[in-house]
């Protein structure tokens, strides 16, 4: 495919639950490996109040870039709170997470790299907990 248009409406918001632990989290795929794009992936995640993606690390390479809401995001056991407009870089096989802590639903548009191993590793909790 050469070029294709779309919109979040039309994307089935789906519970994350790559990860054991995940609470109240959801993913969309908007671009993808089938949609055409051999190097990397764009989806849109949404953690609900109180919602966890737990500690992980993976090969690819992964930028997030927030767009509603704001939230904590652990990288190798540093936490920072981020909101919209703020963005982040999490290279390779480096150990993170995020959380909602707040009472407004945490939004962000994630893009992966597509690598030759696309396996997660859990780590369980949130920052090492």
């Amino acid at each position: 495919m050469d070029y294709f248009f779309g919109n979040f409406k039309g994307v089935e918001l789906k519970p994350f639950q790559t990860l054991e632990g995940c609470l109240d989290s959801y993913i969309q795929w908007l671009v993808t490996k089938e949609d055409g794009n051999e190097k990397y992936a764009v989806r849109h995640f949404v953690i609900k109040p109180k919602g966890v993606i737990t500690y992980h690390k993976h090969k690819y390479t992964e930028t997030l870039v927030i767009i509603k809401g704001k939230g904590k995001v652990c990288v190798n056991n540093h936490i920072r709170e981020v909101q919209s407009g703020d963005f982040v870089f999490i290279n390779s096989n480096i150990p993170h997470a995020l959380k909602n802590e707040y009472d407004e639903d945490f939004e962000f548009i994630c893009i992966i790299s597509y690598e030759d191993d696309m396996n997660i590793q859990p780590l369980g909790g949130f920052c090492g907990e």
